[in-house]
């Protein structure tokens, strides 16, 4: 058996925006304290894949140009924080209902496919901006509109210290018409 054969890589899938909303994202770590996500790696994750054989890539990139194509306008507006996590995010105070339909549709395409996923939980759309970070009260931001246009399946890496962490593997355009 070779190596490829045998590797793993924690995979997810995740909404990217592009360098435009990630430079507004950026301007909203200003005053959070914490490990502060890279410019390069701001994503919303839709499936969470964990660790997964290399000789799934193939099927997993190719359940991409499956997903139903659709405009999904957001408006970053607001932080949250996952206390247990210590985790600071940006998310919307009313995401597009197609948000949550692209999500369900992904998750029964890798259902559909065997692929096992982790259990469940609520989806709860937001965009990490800080690690180790906690949420200061009164804290306001500048909407942030975001045509959000690429689904990608992305690998998380070491990455070098303070460079990006995550991988884009493969990406479809979701505003497009299906070929």
């Amino acid at each position: 058996m070779t190596t490829t054969q045998t590797a793993q890589h924690r995979l997810f899938y995740a909404l990217w925006p592009d360098t435009a909303v990630a430079e507004k994202l950026q301007a909203w770590q200003g005053p959070i304290s914490g490990r502060k996500t890279h410019l390069a790696d701001f994503h919303l994750t839709l499936a969470f894949l964990g660790e997964q054989q290399a000789t799934m890539l193939p099927d997993l990139e190719a359940v991409l140009p499956l997903l139903p194509r659709q405009r999904l306008d957001c408006v970053l507006d607001t932080y949250g924080h996952f206390e247990c996590l210590n985790l600071v995010w940006a998310g919307m105070n009313a995401p597009p209902p197609g948000l949550f339909d692209l999500q369900h549709a992904l998750r029964l395409l890798l259902l559909e496919r065997g692929v096992l996923l982790p259990p469940e939980r609520a989806f709860r759309p937001h965009i990490t901006l800080a690690r180790k970070a906690r949420l200061d009260v009164g804290l306001t931001v500048s909407p942030v509109p975001w045509h959000a246009r690429s689904v990608v399946l992305a690998r998380s890496g070491g990455g070098e210290a303070g460079g990006p962490r995550y991988q884009v593997l493969a990406s479809t355009d979701i505003c497009g018409s299906k070929g």
